[in-house]
């Protein structure tokens, strides 16, 4: 269905001879649907396989991290976790995670 959909250029459903080429065209967003949903079901494939990628890089980058907090700090970030609530958990401020964040990325780009 998607490659059907693809394959169709605006000017395909459009007639250029005949009483059809005398009628108004339509204006604005398309009102299929299923060509909606087939955009928006793309659309976040796209989003889900941008995410992937990412975390593979960072798959392949992780055995440059070294030190007990740095892999913690890590995990939790990769877990989706706030600055502060890691901090809550390994008792120490917001801004020092933050800033073993950044060693964990200066350790991941060398």
């Amino acid at each position: 269905m998607t490659k059907e959909i693809n394959s169709m250029s605006p000017s395909a459903s459009i007639s250029r001879y005949g009483v059809e080429s005398t009628l108004p065209r339509a204006v604005g967003i398309n009102s299929d649907p299923v060509f909606r949903h087939v955009q928006i079901k793309r659309k976040r494939e796209e989003e889900i396989q941008a995410v992937k990628d990412e975390l593979l890089l960072v798959q392949n980058l992780i055995e440059k991290v070294q030190g007990d907090k740095e892999n913690e700090v890590l995990y939790w970030l990769l877990e989706g976790m706030t600055f502060r609530w890691i901090g809550e958990k390994l008792n120490i401020s917001h801004t020092s995670v933050q800033r073993i964040r950044e060693r964990i990325l200066d350790m991941m780009l060398k």
